[in-house]
């Protein structure tokens, strides 16, 4: 590695995190983003034990619990009949296996924190209205082009701009979203204005047939976020974002559960995301770049990993930086600790994402009951996912 910066495009949370992890090992890092300002988009996101390892190791342990919410159980319900499924505890638990607690909290939230943090650090780090557009690199370093025609010289160039990366395009000019036939509706409602019965429910997961439902408090117990994933035979925009409108929320989960016809009803501004898969990506890395995060995996969001995964990524990519080998051994090492761990995090979250969705009720009915038993005996969601939580990023070893 040379004494030029580490170029990192997007600040989004995979961004943010590796920019701040760099910062703290006193290494030259510049963020740039092709937004005017901090991006606002998204609703609500889980931090679970491997994520809030990250966040508190970064120095926001402080922040995250002032501005997230710590539930102490979630719930698995039929979302036909408000059968219970499962009730997991949630808090105490994670605190005890795993160390750390798990958080819901507004992605803008996380977002913000971060760039305090980093701007705290290092305020002239982070750049606004640079939208990429190519990268010149050879064996010396890396140029960096963007579309306000300035360039920028690097040691490397990290692509976390996310699901429609052009860093990735760059890499892989062959590869492509590919939609999944799912979308997922998400939105904000006031706590203050729902019903006393819904103030109290716990964070619930509601399944049924080709769709779920889920719904969980943020911004300190002020808003109740939800994402109602529903099949889809078609994606007619090409943004992958789209603001949508309540009757077709309404029209996709009907009004029948009282719960979330409540729920909807107190929505204003629902806004829907196309889910897509990124095909024929073959290359993680190159000479002198390399993609992480969503950039280069897409995470069907049903296991809740598609931000903890990126900030994994970026953890892990921080501290192979921060060993002063060559940036070659830094990208082969990164990609033999990385992918067999996001080829797994993306199997369990698209076999999760059929679980929820099922239409055969048989199948429905067994795997219910199952659980239904099992809940009451075991924590059954927790040694589920034990494998994911457990994951330190700061303190794994890197071979």
């Amino acid at each position: 590695m040379n004494n030029k910066p580490i170029i990192v495009i997007g600040a989004g949370i995979c961004g943010l995190t590796l920019t701040l992890a760099l910062l703290r090992q006193k290494i030259n890092v510049l963020l740039f983003d092709k937004e005017k300002e901090i991006e606002q988009r998204g609703a609500g996101i889980n931090i679970s034990p491997n994520g809030t390892s990250i966040l508190y190791n970064l120095g926001l342990k402080e922040e995250i619990n002032k501005l997230a919410c710590k539930p102490n159980n979630i719930e698995l319900k039929n979302f036909n009949n408000g059968f219970l499924i499962a009730n997991q505890n949630l808090n105490s638990s994670c605190e005890k296996k795993f160390n750390y607690p798990f958080f819901q909290a507004q992605r803008k939230d996380v977002i913000t924190s971060l760039t305090h943090e980093i701007n705290n650090l290092s305020p002239d780090t982070i750049f606004f209205d640079h939208e990429f557009e190519n990268y010149k690199e050879n064996n010396n370093y890396v140029r960096v082009e963007f579309s306000n025609q300035k360039t920028v010289d690097g040691s490397i160039i990290v692509g976390c701009d996310g699901i429609n990366s052009k860093v990735r395009k760059k890499l892989n000019p062959d590869s492509k979203n590919e939609f999944s036939k799912i979308i997922a509706w998400r939105g904000l409602v006031k706590i203050d204005g729902l019903s006393e019965k819904i103030k109290k429910l716990p964070p619930t997961i509601w399944v049924g047939k080709n769709k779920h439902f889920v719904h969980y408090p943020v911004n300190r117990n002020k808003l109740l976020n939800f994402i109602g994933t529903v099949k889809k035979n078609e994606w007619t925009d090409d943004s992958w974002y789209q603001t949508g409108n309540k009757n077709d929320l309404i029209s996709d989960f009907g009004l029948k559960n009282k719960v979330i016809k409540e729920i909807i009803e107190s929505t204003e501004n629902p806004n829907k995301w196309g889910l897509f898969n990124i095909k024929n990506v073959k290359n993680w890395i190159s000479n002198r770049a390399i993609i992480i995060g969503d950039a280069a995996h897409s995470m069907s969001p049903s296991y809740g990993q598609g931000s903890n995964s990126a900030m994994e990524d970026a953890v892990i990519l921080s501290r192979l930086i921060a060993k002063n080998i060559s940036h070659k051994n830094i990208f082969l090492k990164y990609e033999k600790n990385r992918k067999k761990r996001i080829y797994s995090l993306s199997k369990a979250s698209h076999r999760n994402l059929k679980f929820f969705h099922t239409s055969n009720n048989f199948f429905k009915f067994f795997m219910h009951l199952g659980l239904y038993i099992l809940s009451k005996i075991i924590p059954i969601i927790l040694i589920q996912s034990k494998w994911i939580y457990k994951y330190d990023a700061f303190k794994m070893k890197i071979k």
